[in-house]
């Protein structure tokens, strides 16, 4: 009876690994390299424009690795919020949050191929964190009432956003084991050596978390 309910349990986990490879949609970075299904990204690239509002970006993306048109969306849940707005223009319309909870984005198609940003950005009023994990789903329409369903669910990302805290991530970021440091341009292209300018810097730690900040030289 063991040998029969470990096969079980074996054959759920192959199965559930093999829906979730299947899966035509993943979180990407600006090079259109993939982000692992449950990826903690830390994030404290701040820019403040012209006016004083300040921003910190995601740089995260969304590829389509399918081989047809896909109806997509996302199921977002803001764990926690210090002040400010939760800013996402995916995969369509712009939304924003200000307060913790589960919430779901609007439709939109994502062509094969595709590598489109998230346009996801922590708007902080003062220093402060949040954190909110999103879950890409797709969405399948009704021949007969044209609405489009929820048909599976995807890969997950969890982003913590820092704001007026550098001296802290920083010190956080000393304690693990730095895996790798890649760089890439503005428009996504990959920098060996980094001159003048601004710059994406990736971080990826052994612990599977990534930190990427846009450095100028």
């Amino acid at each position: 009876m063991k040998r029969i309910i470990t096969l079980c349990v074996g054959l759920v986990t192959a199965l559930a690994l093999q829906a979730q490879s299947d899966f035509p949609l993943q979180f990407a970075d600006a090079n259109g390299n993939i982000i692992p299904d449950g990826t903690t990204l830390n994030l404290s690239d701040a820019e403040v424009d012209d006016f004083g509002i300040a921003q910190v970006h995601s740089h995260v993306f969304v590829k389509n690795t399918g081989t047809t048109d896909v109806q997509a969306g996302t199921a977002y849940t803001i764990q926690s919020i210090s002040n400010g707005a939760l800013q996402s223009c995916f995969p369509t319309n712009c939304f924003q949050e200000t307060k913790p909870g589960s919430y779901q984005s609007p439709t939109g198609n994502i062509g094969v191929g595709e590598l489109r940003d998230m346009q996801t950005e922590w708007l902080p009023d003062a220093a402060g964190t949040a954190k909110v994990t999103f879950q890409l789903l797709t969405y399948k329409q009704n021949v007969i009432t044209k609405q489009w369903n929820k048909e599976k669910e995807g890969p997950t990302i969890t982003l913590n956003f820092s704001y007026g805290q550098q001296d802290a991530v920083s010190q956080a970021t000393t304690d693990k084991n730095i895996l790798s440091v890649t760089y890439c341009d503005l428009q996504g292209r990959p920098v060996a050596q980094p001159q003048r300018g601004l710059y994406v810097r990736t971080t990826t730690f052994a612990d599977g978390t990534r930190e990427v900040k846009k450095l100028r030289k």
